[in-house]
């Protein structure tokens, strides 16, 4: 049996809203690449040591991509 977080219990739109605010979904510096055949998603932005950063939890770098 699976125990739901308390937030998943509300309306669909809002659990999705909150679970996309922790992620890059979106991020200016969010690329796709293949690596033997599958993608892969990668961050491109570089930490204050310039090291790359780790894909997948929102840093403060996050910048929303311009549409059209």
């Amino acid at each position: 049996m699976t125990v739901l977080e308390q937030h998943m219990y509300r309306d669909p739109l809002e659990v999705l809203i909150k679970e996309e605010s922790r992620s890059c979904r979106g991020c200016i510096h969010e690329k796709q690449f293949t690596a033997f055949g599958n993608p892969v998603m990668v961050c491109t932005a570089k930490d204050e040591k310039q090291k790359r950063r780790n894909h997948g939890k929102r840093c403060k770098s996050y910048g929303e991509r311009k549409c059209g």
